[in-house]
């Protein structure tokens, strides 16, 4: 059971990484207005996320198995709000992030080379998107709290 376990974190850990650094990483190269780095920044993110999606959804994966075949029953407080942040954090990925790198790619793609047009200006540096990032650290700190501290237990 310890190696599923640890194979669990390390998915969720790659997870993590990939995806709350990736979002930080793409915040600040849009903060400069480099439209070439937008570019760029976002051909890596596009090829790295089916990665932090994959990771994801097998960390996932390899926790039930973990439990199933360790002292943990499926029910248990902690575990059923861990799948409530899982799914949020699922949900907030496919909803929001994966759409908003979609249009920014496609505005980065239509903007002149030298500078941002004002589509794709319109896109960086919203609220909304400082927001979602701190949203997201959120659960993302909640869901490693619950399972550390397996609160509800």
């Amino acid at each position: 059971m310890v190696y599923l376990k640890f194979v669990h974190i390390l998915l969720m850990f790659a997870a993590v990484s990939i995806f709350v650094g990736g979002e930080l990483y793409l915040m600040g190269v849009e903060r400069a207005r480099d439209v070439p780095a937008i570019r760029r920044a976002n051909a890596v993110g596009k090829r790295l996320d089916p990665v932090g999606g994959g990771a994801f959804i097998l960390g996932v994966g390899f926790g039930i198995i973990t439990a199933v075949v360790g002292p943990f029953d499926l029910t248990q407080g902690w575990l059923i709000l861990a799948y409530i942040l899982a799914a949020l954090i699922l949900g907030i990925g496919l909803g929001y992030w994966t759409p908003r790198a979609k249009r920014i790619e496609q505005a980065a793609a239509a903007s002149p080379h030298d500078a941002p047009s004002a589509e794709l200006a319109a896109l960086l540096g919203r609220p909304v998107d400082r927001v979602m990032v701190a949203v997201d650290l959120l659960l993302w700190a909640g869901i490693i709290f619950v399972m550390v501290v397996k609160p509800l237990s």
